[in-house]
């Protein structure tokens, strides 16, 4: 058999003049359904967000290429700087564990708060399978579910819209979280391996199962026998000799220690795992400086090198730089000096807790007692003071 690794892949041919990024966009999005080259992407309900009309608003600048609070996903990848030679890496050991016949093919994706996992996956990994599909397969049909309260639930709702190619599949999902639900005649949960087997074209289209922020399964599912059966699930497809699934999860790397309850998990990440480094002030510069190369406004070195001081070494701070970018992008908008926009900000550090600040103070004192009862919700926390966000829903 020849492997994927032996042909020309051209893997560092640069698609633009400026390394990173596409020059055009090339995913197609349609609710929960996102379409590239040769993947398509499929989202749970958890995993699709509504983009707000700042969001999407275009101003004179053009569409800002800063993602702020949010996550880059696969059609943000054009913007997604920095990482290339972690988006490699991966490729390399995605593709790796799926041409070992004799490996599990479950790749983990680890590290700290903030670090830059879930952008890394769905902007840089689905992206570059876009480019570069796995040998043997024409397309990857790709699920991207969160946990939540219930895991199976969520896996039961990705995989029946990829059949039946139905936003709202609710009796397909009912059917097949039943599949999952119960173990088979030897006590093994066979469901996803066997749903994965009956999706038409699988032997030309590879299923990822993408099981973004893999932690809810210890912090929000409270039943531990739905949490077993999810994670069997996971392990039987990705070890199933007819290699039709591989699954990749994002984990925050402080819950390395739940992960030893399933001995066959905790074994996973550590034969096949990839830990997320932090970036280093070249990967900053391009993070920083790309985007906005890109979208034609370019900004000044010693911004850049502003920036870079107050990110670099401080633990969970790609979401508070991308969040200081985006205020800074707005800010051009209306003439104003970037380094007024982050004096004025706070800084890196002080951009989202400032920004948080303002908001609470205009609200009244009633909505501010609302403001606080629906924060505290949104944070879950467990017997060893170690916080994780909890996604509640409005009747609550």
């Amino acid at each position: 058999m020849v492997k994927s690794s032996e042909l020309n892949q051209n893997p560092l041919e640069d698609e633009t003049n400026i390394t990173g990024g596409f020059n055009q966009r090339t995913w197609e999005v349609n609710g929960n359904v996102i379409q590239g080259s040769s993947v398509t992407v499929y989202l749970s309900a958890s995993a699709y967000t509504i983009p707000t009309e700042k969001e999407t608003k275009r101003t004179q600048l053009g569409e800002n290429p800063y993602r702020g609070l949010d996550v880059f996903r696969e059609e943000d990848s054009m913007y997604f700087f920095g990482r290339e030679k972690q988006i490699e890496r991966l490729w390399e050991k995605f593709r790796d564990l799926n041409e070992d016949e004799s490996a599990c093919r479950f790749l983990p994706i680890y590290g700290t708060s903030g670090s830059g996992k879930s952008s890394l996956t769905r902007a840089g990994l689905i992206r570059e399978l876009d480019k570069k599909p796995l040998f043997g397969y024409q397309k990857a049909q790709i699920a991207v579910l969160f946990p939540t309260t219930h895991p199976l639930e969520s896996l039961a709702t990705v995989l029946a819209r990829i059949v039946t190619n139905d936003p709202s599949p609710v009796e397909k999902t009912a059917e097949f979280e039943r599949v999952l639900k119960n173990p088979s005649d030897r006590g093994e949960y066979e469901g996803l391996r066997r749903i994965a087997n009956q999706i038409p074209n699988i032997h030309e289209s590879l299923l990822v199962v993408v099981v973004d922020q893999f932690e809810e399964v210890f912090t929000l599912c409270k039943d531990d026998e739905e949490r077993n059966a999810f994670i069997e699930n996971l392990l039987c497809a990705a070890k199933d000799a007819d290699r039709h699934t591989s699954v990749i999860v994002t984990m925050r790397s402080d819950f390395l220690r739940e992960t030893q309850q399933y001995p066959g998990l905790d074994g996973l990440f550590s034969s096949n795992g990839f830990l997320v480094p932090s970036m280093q002030r070249e990967e900053l510069e391009m993070a920083i400086a790309k985007p906005a190369e890109l979208a034609g406004h370019s900004l000044e070195p010693a911004i850049i090198q502003l920036l870079i001081e107050q990110t670099k070494g401080r633990e969970g701070a790609l979401p508070l730089l991308q969040f200081a970018l985006q205020r800074i992008w707005e800010g051009l908008e209306d003439g104003i000096d970037p380094a007024e926009t982050l004096e004025k900000i706070g800084g890196v550090g002080g951009a989202l807790a400032g920004e948080v600040q303002r908001l609470y103070e205009s609200l009244s004192p009633e909505d501010q007692s609302l403001a606080r009862r629906i924060f505290l919700a949104l944070v879950n926390l467990d017997e060893s003071d170690k916080t994780t966000r909890r996604r509640a829903p409005v009747s609550e």
